[in-house]
């Protein structure tokens, strides 16, 4: 492969996949849970009220017989937070795995656990809600190396001018492996094997493996470890990059960085930005099956004619669900462009760019939740509006996540800020679940909970964006610069 594609394109599409891989095992319980759980049956038992804007046929209701669970509205949601707890806890770790052991073996390990984790799933959550969110934790567990992996190979291995092009296109694995998982688990949990959907963990799992043994014959650690490269792209690679990775690091200064206001500014704003993420990862299969009560059998786009002529009724839940993420990604892609063709052409400065998109990211999102709350019966304005509310959320990246600012404001000490503000990020994963299943599961009018839900979003992403603007430099900071180094 090495003769006919160059060795960091062939990385950039390893870690493309391995990320989709990631995400697709992180997203599939979301949907899974709406089959698992017979959430309607629950809540008429409990005398709440069902605002679904389409009935449930016998077909789909005789085919949620098969094998379901009794978890309330906090027990699902406890579930689906699970992961987040586990998630948190080895960020730092990961960094620290790859500089001593390399990137190769800590991303394939994460890969191959989560895996595993994926194939015994099912068996955990027969077993009973505790088993399956101890399972849930150990695959957050599995995967919190994820970024800090990649960010610490992709040093070794992206030229300067070709770093913000690989790393774009690798991260944009993460939302198209939410869209497939999506896709993907609502078609076995009706059509697959194993009684439908445990078959969703099932497949998963065994692509992830699959992935693994490509991983291993063609990723390496760095372009001086790997035996086939080309001598011309190894010597590009390592003189573009020049060897000050090589160097030791100096210490670490812990004052200067919690000291720093715009450190804080980012610690707070990392938190809000990934809360609307992570609330639509969550909780969109079950508000788009609560609200509107889209039939588990519709899972498959038959007709896209019909799809909008029926009002999305051709059209399952699950599929809907994807729409979001695939304009989180494409919103992301226009958003990074966009910014990088602004600075070239020096019209604006750097920090105001990103004070543009910060606005964009925070804002208007918070707009687009509150209108959710209000639209009644109409399932395709609710999906456009959560589009858009996740597609201008994707300006964040460009804006200041994703080692962007921290890069900017401390280029030697990046890794360890992400790290920080990644870990505390992380927490917003975990609220979001228990706190949708709490206020779904104590009001008996679904559509008003919802509209409950969307509005702590909303607050959270408005808050967010208040702190970073107000904190956001991109200047390197005195703490973060020694005697021999020099900026433009």
């Amino acid at each position: 492969m090495e003769n006919w594609i160059e060795c960091r394109f062939v990385l950039t599409a390893l870690f493309f996949l391995g990320m989709m891989n990631m995400y697709m095992m992180r997203a599939n319980l979301s949907v899974a849970m709406v089959v698992m759980v017979d959430s309607k049956q629950i809540a008429l038992s409990k005398n709440h009220t069902l605002a679904a804007c389409n009935g449930v046929d016998d077909e789909d209701a005789n085919y949620r017989t098969r094998e379901t669970f009794n978890w309330d509205g906090p027990t699902r949601g406890w579930i689906l937070g699970a992961f987040y707890y586990g998630y948190m806890t080895t960020q730092i770790i990961g960094a620290f795995l790859e500089h001593k052991f390399g990137g190769k073996i800590v991303f394939g390990g994460a890969v191959a656990l989560s895996s595993v984790l994926s194939l015994i799933t099912p068996t955990m959550a027969r077993l009973g809600p505790w088993h399956l969110m101890a399972t849930r934790v150990l695959l957050g567990v599995s995967q919190g190396p994820m970024y800090p992996v990649h960010h610490g190979m992709w040093g070794k291995w992206a030229p300067p001018l070709s770093r913000s092009k690989l790393i774009s296109i690798t991260m944009t694995g993460t939302n198209i492996g939410t869209a497939l998982s999506y896709n993907l688990s609502g078609y076995l949990a009706r059509h697959g094997f194993a009684g439908g959907w445990p078959s969703v963990f099932y497949v998963m799992g065994i692509i992830g493996l699959c992935w693994v043994v490509l991983w291993v014959m063609f990723a390496f650690d760095s372009p001086a470890k790997h035996p086939r490269i080309s001598e011309r792209e190894r010597r590009y690679i390592e003189q573009s990059i020049g060897t000050s990775y090589q160097k030791d690091m100096p210490k670490i200064p812990w004052k200067g960085i919690f000291m720093s206001p715009i450190f804080w500014g980012l610690f707070i704003g990392h938190f809000c930005s990934n809360y609307g993420h992570y609330n639509l990862l969550t909780n969109l299969p079950s508000y788009i099956d609560q609200v509107f009560g889209l039939s588990i059998k519709d899972v498959l786009t038959e007709n896209c004619i019909t799809y909008w002529r029926n009002g999305l009724r051709s059209n399952g839940h699950f599929a809907l669900a994807a729409i979001p993420f695939i304009s989180l990604w494409f919103f992301t892609t226009l958003a990074g462009w966009i910014a990088d063709t602004v600075r070239e052409s020096k019209r604006l400065s750097t920090l105001n760019v990103r004070r543009i998109l910060i606005v964009i990211a925070q804002f208007v999102p918070a707009v687009f939740l509150v209108a959710a709350g209000y639209l009644g019966c109409n399932p395709a304005a609710a999906i456009l509006v959560v589009t858009l509310a996740a597609g201008f959320g994707g300006f964040a990246t460009p804006g200041f996540k994703v080692n962007v600012c921290h890069v900017e404001i401390a280029p030697r000490y990046s890794g360890i800020l992400y790290s920080l503000t990644n870990t505390f990020a992380t927490i917003s994963g975990q609220v979001v679940g228990p706190i949708a299943g709490y206020v779904t599961g104590n009001i008996t009018d679904v559509r008003e909970a919802w509209r409950i839900v969307y509005y702590v979003g909303a607050t959270v992403s408005a808050l967010g964006g208040v702190v970073v603007l107000a904190t956001l430099r991109t200047d390197v900071q005195p703490w973060a610069q020694i005697e021999e180094d020099f900026y433009e």
